[in-house]
C-alpha cells in the first residue's frame, strides 16, 4: 500500500534486499522476468570498476552506443541485446554495475531492430535505477549528490516506474505496484532541501521538471499557451511558407530531397522506434545546414530572424518526418529552453501525439504547440501516413544570460 512506505532518503538507504524495490513487486516482476541464467555470471564487453559505479556507466554507454549507431542503424543487433542482457544479470549479483545496465537498458535497448517495445527492459531499467541507490551517496543531499547523477538515478526510476504503471493492461496489481512504487520515491526525492522552493509544484511524478529547478519561484507549467510567446504566433503566420519549401524538397524532380538530406546529415536519436524519427537539421547551435539553406532559403532566413532561436546558446531547428506506428520512450529534456512543434503536413488529423507530463495533445496541420520540454515527455503515431514537424528549441523566456528579447512571466496569466 502507498502508505507503507517511509518516505524519508534515510529509510531509503536503511533499505537491504528486496527492500530497494519493494517486495511485492520483486514477487510481481520476477514473474515477467527469471533472474537467475544458466550462465550466471556472464561476461562483460568493457572494463568495469569494482568500486564506482558512475565509471561504468560511461564505459557501458560508450561500448552500446557504438554499437547502436553502427552503420546508421539506431538499434542493437540481436546479438548486442543479449550482451545488454547480460549486463542487467551481473548488475543483479553486482549493484555496482546496475546504473550502468539501467542508462543501457533505457538508452539502447527499448526497442528491438523491427521496432517492438521491450517492455522487460523497461521494467529491468527501472528497477535498477532504483538499485543503484544503494551503492550510491544518493540517500543524503550532499555535495557528491550531483557528481553522482542522484537526480537521474531518482527521476528515470521514477519516469519508468509511472510509465509502466500507466500503460501496464493486462494486470491491474502489477499496475498498481509500478505506480506504488513511482510515488514511493518521488516522495522521497522532493524532500531532498535542494527542491524545497519547487516541491509544492511537483504534485506528481509527472511534474517534475528541469526548468522548474533553474528558475524557481517562476511560473511553471507543461503546456505554455501559444499565442501568448511569441514565436507561437510567428510560427503559425508562416506555416504556408515552411510548409512550401517543404513540400518542395519532398517532391522535387530530382527526388526525395528530404530522404537525400537526412543520409547526407544524420541525426543520432536514440528515443525513437528504429527508422520512425528521421530529422533534418536546420541549424544546431548556430551552425546551420548550408545544403538546406540554398534549398530552403526562405526558411533559414525566416528562423535567422527570430532572437528566441539565433541569439540563443542552447537552440536547434529540424524538420521531423513521424513515420507510422513510430514511439519515442518517455524523457526529459536539457534545460534551459522551450521547445515549439509546428505541424507542417498532418495528412491524417488527430491520428500523432504529443504526452507532456499528464497532458495529452494532438497535431493539426498549421497549428503550433509550445512546451516545457524538461518536464516528461513522449510521442506516438497511430495513422497510416508519415507527418511532418518543424521541431524548434529556443530561450526559456526567463533565461537571462541570453539576448533573446522575451519577457519572463511574472505570473500564470502572463505566460501561458
Amino acid at each position: 500500500r502507498r502508505g507503507s512506505v517511509d518516505p524519508s532518503p534515510g529509510a531509503m538507504a536503511r533499505g537491504t534486499g528486496a527492500g530497494w524495490f519493494g517486495m511485492r513487486l520483486l514477487l510481481l516482476c520476477s514473474l515477467l522476468r527469471p533472474f537467475a541464467a544458466v550462465d550466471s555470471h556472464p561476461a562483460l564487453p568493457f572494463k568495469y570498476s569494482p568500486e564506482i559505479d558512475v565509471v561504468n556507466q560511461g564505459e557501458a554507454v560508450k561500448y552500446f552506443e557504438e554499437k547502436f549507431y553502427e552503420k546508421n542503424r539506431g538499434a542493437l543487433t540481436e546479438e548486442e541485446l543479449v550482451k545488454a542482457d547480460n549486463l542487467r544479470l551481473r548488475a543483479l549479483q553486482e549493484p555496482v554495475l546496475a546504473l550502468a545496465a539501467a542508462q543501457v537498458l533505457y538508452m539502447f535497448a527499448w526497442f528491438r531492430p523491427t521496432g517492438e517495445i521491450i517492455r522487460e527492459n523497461a521494467v529491468a531499467a527501472a528497477q535498477l535505477f532504483e538499485r543503484s541507490l544503494d551503492v550510491s551517496p544518493c540517500h543524503e543531499d550532499g555535495p557528491d549528490f550531483m557528481e553522482f547523477s542522484c537526480d537521474i538515478r531518482y527521476m528515470h526510476a521514477i519516469l519508468l516506474y509511472k510509465w509502466l504503471g500507466e500503460t501496464e493492461q493486462r494486470d491491474l496489481q502489477l499496475s498498481n505496484a509500478f505506480a506504488d512504487r513511482a510515488d514511493a520515491l518521488f516522495r522521497v526525492f522532493r524532500e531532498f532541501p535542494r527542491y524545497a522552493e519547487v516541491r509544492q509544484d511537483w504534485k506528481s511524478p509527472w511534474h517534475i521538471s528541469l526548468n522548474a529547478m533553474r528558475f524557481p519561484g517562476i511560473p511553471s507549467r507543461p503546456v505554455w499557451e501559444t499565442h501568448k510567446v511569441g514565436i507561437g504566433r510567428w510560427l503559425e503566420d508562416h506555416h504556408h511558407i515552411f510548409k512550401a519549401e517543404l513540400e518542395a524538397l519532398i517532391h522535387s524532380p530530382q527526388g526525395d530531397l528530404y530522404t537525400q538530406l537526412v543520409r547526407a546529415d544524420p541525426s543520432r536519436e536514440h528515443l525513437a522506434t528504429p527508422g520512425g524519427w528521421e530529422s533534418v537539421r536546420i541549424v544546431r547551435y548556430h551552425h546551420w545546414y548550408e545544403l538546406f539553406c540554398e534549398l530552403a532559403p526562405q526558411t533559414c532566413e525566416l528562423l535567422a530572424s527570430r532572437p528566441e532561436i539565433s541569439k540563443c546558446g542552447f537552440m536547434n531547428v529540424n524538420y521531423v518526418r513521424l513515420q507510422p506506428g513510430t514511439h519515442l520512450k518517455p524523457h526529459y529534456g536539457n534545460g534551459p529552453r522551450l521547445t515549439a512543434h509546428l505541424s507542417l503536413l498532418v495528412p491524417e488529423p488527430l491520428r500523432a501525439g504529443l504526452s507532456v507530463a499528464d497532458e495529452r495533445l494532438l497535431w493539426s496541420e498549421g497549428q503550433a504547440y509550445i512546451f516545457d520540454d524538461t518536464y516528461p515527455h513522449s510521442v506516438s503515431h497511430w495513422g497510416r501516413l508519415p507527418r511532418y514537424v518543424m521541431l524548434v528549441w529556443f530561450c526559456h523566456p526567463c533565461d537571462d544570460t541570453n539576448q533573446h528579447g522575451q519577457a519572463c512571466p511574472a505570473t500564470v496569466e502572463d505566460g501561458f
